[in-house]
């Protein structure tokens, strides 16, 4: 396989070079506006190497994978489409969703790639009605593919969280001898590497909706198959810097009153940004924070749903505080302005210390009495 892999390698840097050479001829251009990073036009939908890097390679060397998993390489190919065009006019946001629906539909029906159970906890497996199964595989499918894309917005960043994850799952594909993980998670790994030797800040390339939407898909995909073996709530780690910053902006907007869909710059690249003022320093940074994520769900891999799902909100609590916007306005954290009001209110009832020594007495007895005799 070492042999397939260099293959892979030059031949992803082969196909991005020409695509720069090319894309200004065929109008696949980025030209800067108020929320780009860059003040110059790229090239746009360096997906197309990519993609191409990593079908042609796996046709060419392990075709078997293909006819195994017809419904992943057909609905990946429509998701490329979809993102060639979105690259070269632009489609709206409903038509993507129609093609990713279509190809989710595909790995669900000729794959059975399909989540079934949400995980176990306290000892019980919480499995999906028969009729939650397809609605909720279309939305993690759909989702997580639109929350890479949400990430593409700095050189490097939605290639180098990609690559992380890739050989993540790569890893789980080879301890459990599952040969379509194994395939894919590799040669996306080297057609992303073959990619980031352009896309690295200043990039020469950008891979556009050509190239996010076929990750997000084929992590998304990987990520179900990998429930076989890894406990669901590790996946949430494995893949985690997409979801969190995704949940993170939405959140902010209902809290300002706006659409969840609306853009801003309040992403978790655009915040440490802000600070350091440097796009090398918040690629490297953000890479970092994936990797420790995903070292977690490599080692808890095995663990308690339970435990791994309180372990992943406190974690998301940790960064959606420490990347608030608000929190230079804020003097008071919300936990305290609650308890402030509840000492107000206790003093307006006229409920003094003595009072409350007396209530929590007799609630003190109360779950004693509970404890000895139930």
């Amino acid at each position: 396989m070492l042999t397939d892999v260099i293959f892979a390698f030059f031949f992803s840097l082969l196909l991005n070079a020409l695509f720069i050479k090319y894309a200004f001829n065929i109008g696949m251009v980025d030209e800067p506006n108020h929320r780009s990073s860059h003040t110059v036009p790229v090239a746009r939908g360096a997906g197309i190497a990519i993609f191409l890097s990593f079908i042609i390679t796996v046709m060419l060397f392990h075709f078997d994978i293909i006819t195994k998993n017809s419904g992943f390489f057909l609905g990946i190919t429509i998701v490329f489409l979809a993102g060639v065009i979105d690259d070269k006019i632009e489609i709206n946001p409903k038509t993507k969703f129609i093609f990713l629906i279509i190809a989710t539909l595909l790995i669900y029906y000729l794959d059975d790639i399909k989540i079934t159970y949400i995980g176990t906890y306290f000892g019980y497996t919480a499995y999906l009605y028969w009729w939650m199964v397809l609605p909720f595989t279309i939305f993690a499918v759909v989702g997580y593919t639109n929350a890479l894309n949400l990430i593409d917005g700095l050189d490097g960043l939605a290639g180098l969280i990609s690559l992380i994850i890739f050989i993540s799952y790569f890893y789980i594909g080879y301890i459990h001898f599952d040969q379509f993980m194994i395939v894919v998670s590799l040669f996306m790994s080297v057609a992303l590497i073959g990619f980031l030797f352009f896309n690295w800040n200043p990039a020469k390339v950008f891979m556009g909706d050509s190239g996010s939407l076929v990750l997000g898909f084929a992590i998304a995909a990987v990520s179900i198959k990998a429930t076989q073996y890894i406990s669901v709530t590790s996946v949430l780690f494995l893949t985690a810097i997409p979801i969190i910053d995704t949940l993170t902006v939405m959140i902010r907007r209902l809290q300002r009153g706006i659409s969840p869909l609306n853009a801003d710059k309040n992403h978790m690249h655009h915040r440490i940004k802000n600070w350091k003022d440097y796009v090398d320093y918040t690629v490297l940074m953000l890479g970092m924070i994936q990797l420790c994520f995903s070292l977690i769900g490599v080692r808890l891999h095995e663990q308690h749903d339970t435990m791994n799902l309180i372990i992943f909100i406190v974690m998301f609590f940790l960064f959606f505080n420490f990347l608030d916007p608000r929190n230079k306005r804020r003097q008071r954290l919300t936990v305290t302005e609650i308890r402030l009001k509840f000492l107000k209110f206790m003093e307006e009832k006229g409920i003094n210390i003595n009072s409350a020594i007396y209530i929590f007495l007799t609630l003190f007895v109360m779950a004693v009495f509970l404890k000895l005799y139930f």
